[in-house]
């Protein structure tokens, strides 16, 4: 196998490629044995980071049958995965789709559970290029299945992640939510802060929209405090903004004029430009001129 290859230069990735294309014609000499049949492969790997899609596909198809004649269900499985990965680089989703599902038979068979869930995975996403939403949803379903059986947490947040997107475009949004709060919990087993909070503020921006304003706070607060606890300065501002909003419309004007001054002081101490025009505009908004915001800002800052 070609290690670091993602780190390698096309000018060094072009080089490498012609001194094994010079070794493989050295192997042939010798028979196209399972030693050539790897190097073959390296070399259809190069190929496919230099984008010579054609090259590089004949070349696992070459493979491809080798594995057949020596009835390599395994090998066979890894070419065709290389190949469905392949067809979605150049963009033949129906063919890619047919690569990959084929691969997921053999690793369902053999119960490879990583390589099933690296297929399904292509399988979902193809089906998403392809505008077949229930297809695409039920592929991802099944991986995350795979994934909570088999506690693997960041693939079932990748999935979950794909489902929201297919889910928000077909504007399900009481499912959205469920996979929201299905997120939140597999952030929370992996201690990411930020997907934690950010979990908390999607899921206060699906109540804001069914007009749950009340709902919406709550979880506004909850990653509002997150982020302040863990001292992540735009999360906070970010925070302070939803969570001063969502009060304007439940008629707490106060509260909500006091959650922007925060928001601005902390604008304006991590130069947030942009922020601090909109937030003064929201300010302005609540009737507070330019003295007033100043006035406001000494206060909070005495308070402090």
């Amino acid at each position: 196998m070609i290690k670091n290859e993602i780190e390698l230069s096309k000018e060094e990735l072009e080089l490498l490629l012609r001194e094994k294309l010079k070794n493989l014609k050295d192997l042939e000499k010798i028979g196209k044995n399972s030693i050539y049949i790897r190097e073959l492969s390296n070399i259809a790997l190069i190929q496919l980071q230099l984008e010579q899609y054609i090259d590089s596909e004949n070349n696992y198809l070459t493979c491809l049958k080798h594995f057949k004649r020596q009835k390599d269900r395994l090998g066979q499985a890894a070419v065709l995965g290389l190949l469905g990965t392949l067809n979605f680089k150049n963009g033949d989703f129906e063919r890619s789709l047919d690569f990959y599902i084929k691969a997921n038979d053999i690793y369902k068979v053999l119960k490879q559970i990583y390589e099933q869930i690296t297929c399904l995975k292509g399988i979902g996403n193809n089906y998403i290029k392809l505008n077949q939403w229930v297809k695409a949803s039920d592929a991802f379903l099944d991986c995350c299945a795979i994934c909570s059986d088999n506690n693997d947490i960041y693939d079932l947040l990748d999935c979950l992640g794909n489902l929201i997107h297919i889910y928000e475009m077909n504007e399900q949004w009481d499912v959205v939510f469920e996979l929201y709060e299905k997120s939140l919990q597999a952030f929370k087993e992996i201690n990411d802060q930020k997907g934690i909070i950010n979990s908390y503020f999607n899921l206060g921006i699906l109540k804001k929209r069914s007009n749950k304003l009340n709902e919406a706070l709550k979880y506004f607060k909850k990653g509002t405090n997150v982020a302040i606890d863990k001292n992540l300065a735009e999360l906070i501002l970010k925070g302070l903004g939803y969570l001063g909003e969502t009060l304007f419309y439940l008629g707490e004007i106060k509260e909500a004029k006091n959650q922007f001054i925060k928001a601005y002081h902390l604008a304006n101490k991590i130069k947030a430009q942009n922020a601090k025009i909109q937030i003064k505009i929201l300010l302005q908004s609540l009737g507070l001129g330019e003295k007033d915001i100043i006035e406001e800002l000494n206060q909070y800052k005495e308070s402090r």
